[in-house]
């Protein structure tokens, strides 16, 4: 009797305890809008316009009556220096939201920003931190499901900063200036440090953060329609951006994105970057301007398996390096490229013992110019086999159906490489074939095979392969950067459909007609 009146009551004791938790979960089932101002009082209740709270930072703190499915309304403004540090969590149905506004709420302002614009208090809520050589404006650091939109931050050393978070959105977030420019390396714009997993960032807007742009540690993130720029070169490579959108970490996205240095800075820069740990990443869509190599890097042995589609790289190339392996590179193209694909290797990630392996490039047309610079070290190379900076073999990287225009060598050879290949590749208007103990006094062979290509009007005989031939490819205006095969080009139907991919450049299928298109293009 006594062990059954006892089991009753933990029974009845956990069933509150239920209820308990039930009614904490589901107490804002009823959600709210808080407003903040520059003519309001932390003291008012938030609710309205008329009783706004005056910080942002208040609005973030645990003090604030915010709840998950809450929505913060911020008045366009100058801020100030307020370091904003978010104390509470939303939930994944319910997020906590902070938006700016111009004049009502819900108006989704927009500075339409172009380079060379600045920022304006009166069309957006601004925080100045007033010092950029300290401060973060907004942290949220250890936080869940928070939306960030509408928002400008400048003068800090970091703009928006977190790390151990999840369920992030940010989005129309304009920084600038960030980071002491006296300093080797400092100033970050949006950083979501390490276990940064399902986070999104869109429609955001980076200028002159001298270390990183916008930079992700961890999974399952997503980047769209962000731009970074950099054109500060007041202290050379201490000011100009390093590395301009940077994700280490597995399945992320990043797409329809622009990274660009604008002018002759000090520091040749690192465009969009797969570094250190990356697999199954993705980068669509995206432009790089005016990088000396390294446009989009893949970078150590852990980045593999990653996708790089539909891109361009304008003034600036591809880089692998220190081990990268795996990856695909398919449907892009370089423009007055200094030198279109690197393969290099460095000390970094205690050296990975090979530079680059089992890289693919599919559908690519690369655009190389035709002049030499010794100064830049990847200038005027189609693809170079740099000597930078440790000994190590590239190998078993295959380029299929390719068109190569212009370049001042094809071949830059001062790294060990074997089993690389091109097959159903076009390569035309390269002034030398290959070069090598440019800028060391070692010698290099080049071990490349060439099957199903076409040489055309270089300073150089065809090399020797599987199916070389010496035809006009009959571009309809390369001039133009137009590689489109005319009707009447005797590339049509002469590449091998082994190992060759099943659609083209713009996603024709191949093949067309009786057998495979070489170049990037099928009839």
């Amino acid at each position: 009797m006594k062990r059954g009146l006892l089991l009753l009551l933990i029974i009845s004791a956990l069933a509150l305890n239920c209820s308990k938790n039930e009614t904490v979960l589901n107490k804002n089932t009823n959600t709210h809008a808080y407003y903040v101002s520059l003519s309001g009082n932390d003291s008012n209740d938030g609710r309205s316009e008329a009783s706004a709270w005056r910080t942002i930072s208040f609005a973030a703190s645990s003090q604030s009556p915010i709840l998950p499915g809450d929505t913060v309304y911020i008045k366009a403004g100058n801020y100030g220096n307020e370091n904003v540090v978010f104390e509470t969590d939303g939930l994944d149905s319910k997020p906590i939201v902070f938006e700016g506004y111009k004049e009502v709420p819900g108006d989704n302002p927009n500075l339409n920003w172009q380079y060379g614009d600045g920022l304006n208090e009166n069309i957006m809520p601004l925080l100045n931190g007033g010092d950029r050589t300290t401060g973060i404006g907004i942290d949220i650091t250890e936080r869940k499901n928070i939306k960030l939109k509408n928002i400008q931050i400048t003068n800090y050393s970091v703009s928006l900063y977190g790390w151990k978070i999840e369920g992030i959105e940010v989005d129309n977030i304009i920084a600038m200036s960030l980071g002491d420019v006296n300093k080797k390396y400092d100033g970050k714009g949006i950083s979501f440090g390490s276990m940064a997993n399902n986070n999104k960032i869109k429609n955001c807007i980076v200028l002159n953060a001298c270390a990183e742009g916008i930079s992700i540690t961890g999974d399952n993130n997503y980047i769209d329609n962000c731009k970074v720029y950099s054109d500060d070169n007041s202290t050379g490579h201490k000011s100009a951006t390093d590395y301009f959108i940077h994700i280490n970490g597995n399945y992320n996205t990043i797409q329809n994105s622009r990274v660009e240095r604008v002018g002759n800075l000090d520091h040749g820069g690192h465009g969009f970057s797969l570094k250190k740990h990356g697999q199954y990443n993705k980068i669509i869509g995206c432009t790089s301007k005016n990088f000396w190599g390294a446009g989009f890097q893949l970078r150590h042995r852990g980045v593999k398996n990653n996708l790089i589609e539909n891109c361009t790289a304008i003034e600036s190339g591809f880089t692998i390096r220190d081990g990268a392996s795996n990856n695909l590179i398919r449907k892009c193209k370089t423009i007055n490229a200094g030198t279109s694909v690197v393969f290099l290797d460095t000390v970094e990630d205690d050296g990975a013992q090979f530079t680059g392996r089992n890289n693919r490039f599919e559908n690519c047309i690369f655009n190389t110019i035709s002049t030499e610079n010794r100064e830049r070290r990847f200038w005027g190379n189609v693809i170079s086999f740099s000597y930078y900076s440790e000994p190590s073999i590239a190998d078993s990287n295959t380029f299929v159906n390719c068109t190569f225009d212009d370049g001042y060598y094809l071949f830059n050879i001062d790294r060990e490489n074997n089993d690389n290949k091109m097959i159903n590749c076009i390569v035309t208007n390269v002034k030398n074939f290959s070069r090598t103990a440019v800028y060391q006094n070692v010698s290099y062979p080049l071990n490349f095979d060439f099957e199903y290509c076409n040489f055309w009007n270089n300073n150089f005989s065809a090399p020797n392969g599987n199916s070389i031939t010496e035809f006009n490819p009959e571009f309809i205006d390369a001039a133009n950067y137009n590689y489109h095969l005319k009707s009447s080009s005797p590339c049509i139907d002469i590449g091998t459909t082994s190992d060759a991919p099943s659609d083209d450049f713009d996603g024709i299928a191949r093949p067309q007609g009786d057998g495979i298109d070489i170049g990037a293009y099928e009839f």
